[in-house]
């Protein structure tokens, strides 16, 4: 079929965000950049070439001090 979708993870949110801005380029965004509800920043897109791309980037989690 032709229903595929990349799924990226990233170390940074800064990183994140330059790869998802280049991806966007020429294409649509399903979904910004965002925080999220599972403590992530997330984004979706599909591509000037029809690819449809998730960006992950987990944010550490704060320990109890």
């Amino acid at each position: 079929g032709n229903n595929l979708q990349i799924n990226l993870n990233f170390d940074s949110e800064g990183e994140l965000r330059r790869i998802f801005t280049g991806l966007s380029e020429n294409g649509t965004v399903t979904m910004p950049v965002e925080d999220t509800f599972w403590g992530a920043v997330f984004g979706s897109l599909t591509d000037q070439f029809g690819i449809s791309w998730s960006l992950n980037f987990q944010k550490p989690e704060m320990e109890n001090s």
